[in-house]
């Protein structure tokens, strides 16, 4: 019976394997950037670079898993944090933090969609780790969308014709993922 029983959990964890292997699947192939997180070995950097404070309105664009909004939630509870995201699998992950997460889940919003079709006008911070084709689509949005002052951190990547107000080298390896911080005032 025991036997039974452990076999029936096996099937029940390999089957919900296979399910997420295919939502990070279809995501990928779907969306125009793959689902990497931003190293956490980063978050410092990033908290460093994106000067919130209590009044902010930060958005995530691409959030996947969270992880950003999370850390800079817990550094400044009152601020509000929104993640877009249109990969399933990040999607999920994040909604599952976002579960579990007692303080502060009122003031962290994740919401499905694509960015290109959210009105970032009450954004007063942006964050992304996105490819740098991407950035550059999204910056006429930008440009029209936020307000004179918004501050724009891109993890990587920079836009083609826009110039950064500083570059922050995160010193990591040459094959390690989130070299630079980009930063932007629009």
């Amino acid at each position: 019976m025991l036997i039974y029983i452990f076999q029936i959990i096996l099937l029940i964890i390999f089957f919900t394997s296979i399910i997420f292997l295919m939502l990070w699947t279809i995501g990928n192939l779907k969306n125009k950037v793959p689902f990497v997180t931003s190293p956490n070995a980063i978050l410092k950097s990033i908290e460093k670079v994106i000067k919130i404070d209590d009044t902010s309105v930060v958005y995530d664009l691409g959030c996947g898993d969270g992880r950003v909004l999370f850390y800079l939630s817990n550094l400044k509870p009152k601020a509000k944090y929104v993640g877009i995201e249109n990969n399933l699998f990040p999607l999920f992950l994040a909604k599952i933090s976002l579960f579990f997460k007692k303080k502060n889940e009122n003031k962290i919003e994740i919401k499905k969609g694509n960015f290109f079709n959210q009105n970032l006008s009450e954004a007063t911070h942006v964050f992304t780790y996105l490819y740098p084709s991407v950035i550059d689509e999204l910056l006429p949005k930008l440009e029209k969308e936020l307000k004179p002052g918004t501050r724009f951190i891109s993890l990587s990547f920079k836009f083609t014709n826009k110039k950064p107000i500083e570059e922050l080298d995160l010193g990591r390896g040459k094959y390690k993922l989130g070299r630079k911080l980009y930063i932007y005032q629009f």
